[in-house]
């Protein structure tokens, strides 16, 4: 009886499939029939460009509108840009002058029939290139030049530096890209002597600016050597801290004073600019360990103090961050200053000489009637502030150029006014680290100037 059944629902589901009607074909019908051209057409010249936009065809199968058009006046490759059905804009990009261009408009449909062509004339405006060329400066600084500039449309750019080769041509040293509203690069590695340079800039459509010509007489500079390179003996040390210098007294600074153990500033001078294992490690300040019985955590500012061993004019400093996983987690100073002084005063001279006198003095804490004192003492070499080429937070949202500028390592300049001057003891106050904790994990960390003798 189950065999009959079987067969009888075997017959069953032969018969259905023998009366099945014909599959529909979903795909758009095909035909011949152009759409009508778009109408209604405004231009609105941008810079290096244009905005145009039209009033669309009444067609059911309309697939969208195509631009025609050509960067350029003399046998120049033809271009297309294309707009759906669901916007009524087409932009250009990609113009070099302002002189005036055609561009043909054609409605499409989705039989891929165009409609007649719709010609307008556009004029763009100065292009973004031409305008960054004007915001263009360019100064001397030590080993290099220094050159600025806004963008603020925040276009893609390349800079070029050009200087003569030994056969006397010029030839690019380095370029360097961007997309920043407020652009600066410094170019290093330029011998002190009189020399001819020229700066170009271009854009992604190889649209050159008129180039700035200099002579300039880049300044003579050296690296201060925070580790002797013939005995390999660190220079270097953090102020009072235990594991360099056994005094303790920054304990009665404010300094950062909890560490993680061995990763002292020698870490910071092993020559490894980028590491995940060895670098130099401060972390939180917690008030207790200045002040029995007071917490306090996320304590800003927080201080930290570095002896040179000798004096030295300084022009910059570039530190580089722990290479943690995901970039730019690690901790490192976003909003701070830079003090140096010769002659810093000695715990026993400031009030009675108690840990509680010292810390009115060398530190800016309500907690402790902190007063930052200090201050008034030593001379303010540079205020700085870190901020990420693109103007990114997180390291979730790090864009290339960011990543780059990250992983070169973070340069900052001591102000001009001040680096003619010699200092052996040089001072932070850091006011907010890019992840808001008070630390700091420092890989690699270098300062350019000259020695005082």
């Amino acid at each position: 009886m189950k065999k009959q059944l079987i067969i009888i629902q075997i017959v069953i589901l032969f018969l259905s499939l023998c009366n099945c009607t014909e599959v529909k074909d979903w795909q758009d019908p095909i035909n011949n029939v152009p759409p009508g051209p778009v109408s209604d057409v405004k231009v609105e010249s941008l810079h290096g460009g244009a905005r145009i936009t039209y009033t669309l065809p009444d067609d059911n199968d309309l697939l969208g509108v195509k631009a025609v058009y050509a960067l350029g006046k003399q046998n120049q490759e033809l271009r297309e840009a294309f707009s759906s059905a669901f916007r009524d804009t087409i932009v250009l990009e990609g113009y070099a002058d302002t002189s005036e261009y055609p561009v043909a408009l054609y409605a499409i449909d989705k039989s891929r029939n165009e409609s007649e062509p719709v010609h307008v004339t556009i004029k763009p405006l100065v292009p973004p290139v031409a305008l960054v060329r004007e915001s263009l400066k360019v100064n001397a600084t030590f080993s290099g030049l220094h050159v600025t500039w806004e963008n603020p449309m925040n276009k893609a750019i390349a800079l070029s530096l050009h200087k003569k080769n030994d056969q006397d041509e010029m030839e690019v040293f380095d370029t360097y890209y961007s997309e920043a509203t407020q652009g600066r690069v410094t170019f290093r590695g330029l011998e002190s002597v009189s020399q001819d340079f020229k700066i170009e800039l271009r854009d992604r459509w190889n649209n050159y600016a008129v180039p700035l010509d200099t002579v300039i007489t880049p300044l003579y500079e050296q690296e201060i050597l925070g580790k002797d390179p013939v005995t390999g003996v660190v220079v270097w040390t953090q102020w009072g801290w235990p594991g360099n210098q056994p005094d303790g007294s920054h304990l009665y600074r404010g300094d950062m004073h909890r560490l993680i153990s061995g990763r002292y500033i020698n870490a910071a001078v092993d020559g490894i600019e980028m590491s995940g294992s060895a670098y130099w490690h401060c972390s939180n300040n917690v008030l207790s360990d200045f002040v029995p019985g007071e917490s306090a955590s996320n304590l800003f500012p927080y201080y930290f103090t570095i002896d040179m061993g000798k004096k030295a004019s300084y022009s910059r400093f570039r530190w580089w961050m722990r290479d943690r996983a995901p970039l730019y987690s690690a901790e490192l100073p976003l909003d701070f200053e830079v003090y140096g002084t010769n002659d810093p005063k000695p715990l026993a001279q400031i009030g009675d000489g108690s840990k509680a006198d010292n810390l009115k003095y060398w530190t800016g804490w309500p907690a402790v009637g902190g007063t930052d004192a200090w201050k008034e003492d030593w001379v303010k070499l540079a205020d700085c502030h870190m901020r990420l080429p693109s103007g990114a937070t997180s390291p979730a949202t790090l864009t290339n150029e960011d990543q780059v500028f990250v992983r070169a390592g973070i340069e900052f300049e001591i102000d001009a006014d001040k680096t003619s001057m010699p200092f052996r003891y040089i001072r932070f106050c850091v006011y907010s680290t890019n992840t808001n904790v008070p630390q700091f994990m420092i890989s690699e960390l270098k300062f350019w100037g000259a020695y005082a003798d």
